[in-house]
């Protein structure tokens, strides 16, 4: 393909995973602020747990979403995922606080959630599989893509965050400003609208009249894969989903302002720009498992004493060096894991295949995090938590990476 439909083809990948990512991260930055309009007596915690119950629909998107891909192709998938994206966005714009209409202000940002959670599920597999087969001798940079994307929507989401909680009053924060970001990601689903309905497929659709049933046959034939892939995700989504309780966790734990939180946030968000691009694209020369098992062997052994140092010495500098660090190597694990899952199922169930493998280690390792890490520091008392349940995600995704190296053939 020419180098304008390359571009096509990632722009069009990129831009609904970015919409999704900048809208999550945005309510994880900003949850003090929406519970406080929107749930009984403000419990973070209550927020905390619609952001996690949301992930519950995203099996769902897997299955229904991602199944579209593997049925009626990537194009047709990824457009209504972002729909369903854009409908989410608008309503954590619109909707009446909880001391104009009540629970029912807490009922509809649950159903906002739900929506994202469900057309994010099928995201991660539709996408990924757009631009690797597009080129896939290059799967590990084209692939990598996806967690730049993330990165760009991170940078994007704790930047308006900063800039919105230090411009604006506390009091304007927590009664309109808060809906600015939302407002200004919705801005951009008509442009990922458009390019997503004009991008070139990549899949080799069934013929007319063909009988597929990509979701039964994964299921039924590679289900370990589906585990592995998982538990995969375990560490790299614990880490991200630990950047964005870091503001929460700064002010709270660390007794530090907010705007501090939200600029070292900003600062650890530029680090897999550099980095993603680089070891995705040394992952396409001598391999997938062999770094990433580099990688995940360094996160497990620095995790905890990194928190330590933290609860020792809990200033906005450490706090950043460490980050950093963590970051860094997380994102050098992360690059080339979008093309190693795809290497792991058959192009006639990789959009489902992908996405529930995803979608399932981010439920399980990356959306309760938030609410069980403030649970256990609450409960414990113990700043250093958030280094344990990494070190711990860590340990599960090494030993998936080991299983996968003896037992899966892996191959696009």
């Amino acid at each position: 393909m020419a180098e304008s439909s390359s571009l096509r083809v990632v722009v069009a990948a990129s831009v609904g995973n970015a919409l999704e990512w900048y809208d999550f991260i945005v309510f994880g930055y900003l949850a003090q602020q929406i519970a406080a309009a929107f749930f009984p007596h403000g419990s973070l915690l209550l927020a905390y747990g619609t952001y996690g119950v949301s992930f519950l629909a995203r099996p769902v998107g897997a299955m229904v979403i991602g199944g579209l891909a593997d049925r009626r192709g990537r194009r047709a998938a990824l457009t209504l995922s972002i729909l369903l994206m854009a409908v989410g966005t608008l309503m954590m714009v619109a909707m009446p606080r909880y001391d104009s209409i009540g629970p029912a202000a807490a009922f509809g940002i649950l159903a906002a959630r739900l929506i994202q959670g469900f057309s994010a599920g099928g995201e991660f597999g539709g996408a990924t599989a757009l631009m690797i087969e597009h080129a896939p001798k290059r799967a590990g940079f084209f692939g990598s893509f996806q967690f730049t994307t993330q990165s760009v929507a991170a940078i994007m989401g704790s930047g308006i965050a900063w800039l919105v909680s230090e411009t604006l009053s506390p009091h304007a924060l927590a009664e309109w400003g808060f809906r600015l970001p939302f407002v200004l990601g919705l801005l951009v689903a008509p442009a990922g609208i458009y390019v997503r309905r004009h991008v070139p497929e990549t899949a080799k659709l069934p013929q007319s009249g063909m009988q597929t049933t990509p979701l039964r046959d994964v299921l039924r034939l590679y289900p370990g894969r589906v585990i592995l892939a998982a538990c995969t995700v375990a560490a790299g989504t614990a880490g991200t989903y630990l950047v964005i309780y870091l503001p929460t966790y700064a002010q709270k734990h660390l007794h530090m302002a907010s705007a501090k939180g939200f600029a070292i946030t900003f600062g650890v968000s530029c680090v897999p720009l550099v980095i993603t691009p680089f070891a995705a694209h040394l992952s396409d020369r001598i391999g997938r498992l062999t770094p990433m098992l580099v990688c995940i062997l360094g996160l497990l052994a620095i995790s905890y004493p990194a928190f330590l140092v933290i609860a020792a010495y809990p200033t906005a500098l450490v706090l950043a060096c460490v980050l950093l660090v963590l970051t860094a190597i997380r994102s050098a694990y992360s690059a080339p894991m979008p093309a190693l899952l795809a290497e792991m199922f058959p192009p006639c169930v990789r959009g489902v295949g992908m996405s529930l493998g995803y979608t399932l280690g981010v439920i399980v390792f990356g959306g309760f995090a938030q609410l069980i890490l403030e649970w256990l520091i609450e409960r414990t008392g113990n700043p250093s938590v958030p280094g344990i349940y990494l070190a711990v995600t860590s340990a599960i995704t090494l030993a998936a990476l080991l299983v996968i190296r003896r037992t899966v053939k892996l191959g696009l």
